[in-house]
């Protein structure tokens, strides 16, 4: 890629001041590559379910009751090309939350579906960021496991409940010496 002076800068003048360079796998290059293939104006997308189903992004479910139907393909748009490789560079992070969002995933199903997942999510954070102008606050790894322990606890709390349970934290074992 050429090395444009000032790229960074003409970007935001470009869009009015929104960044998507702060968001996680995205570099000003990645951005100028959205921005020849969407645009500046996202206003032709009502919501960023609609986006996200036009990057080729949104999940398929092909079934009705019991009755699978055969699996459509998914479109392999140009934006959801460089979503994904933004979101394949996330996976190798150690300290990012989508890093481990992505691992989370991956354990349960496969790579690929992690992947696809995750550039979902930087699609609809690129959606948010391009029409609103929000700004992305990195939490770190840390915080998002506490926060997913945290729910995890609370739903496994609220299930044993239902089933008329109670559950008691488990407290430090002490060893006995004799």
């Amino acid at each position: 890629m050429p090395q444009v002076p000032e790229l960074h800068q003409s970007l935001l003048t470009l869009t009015g001041g929104c960044d998507a360079a702060q968001l996680p796998g995205f570099t000003t290059t990645n951005w100028l590559r959205l921005l020849s293939e969407v645009g500046t104006d996202l206003g032709r997308w009502p919501n960023e379910k609609a986006f996200c189903s036009w990057c080729g992004l949104s999940p398929g479910k092909n079934q009705s009751g019991k009755a699978n139907r055969r699996a459509r393909r998914r479109p392999k748009t140009a934006v959801g090309q460089i979503f994904r490789l933004a979101a394949h560079s996330i996976a190798r992070s150690k300290y990012l939350a989508l890093g481990g969002f992505y691992r989370r995933l991956k354990g349960r199903t496969s790579a690929a579906v992690a992947n696809v997942a995750t550039a979902r999510k930087l699609a609809v954070m690129f959606y948010h960021a391009m029409r609103e102008g929000l700004a992305y606050v990195e939490r770190g790894l840390e915080a998002y496991e506490a926060a997913y322990r945290q729910k995890q606890e609370f739903f496994l709390q609220k299930r044993a409940a239902e089933l008329g349970f109670t559950l008691v934290p488990a407290q430090a074992q002490t060893t006995c010496v004799h």
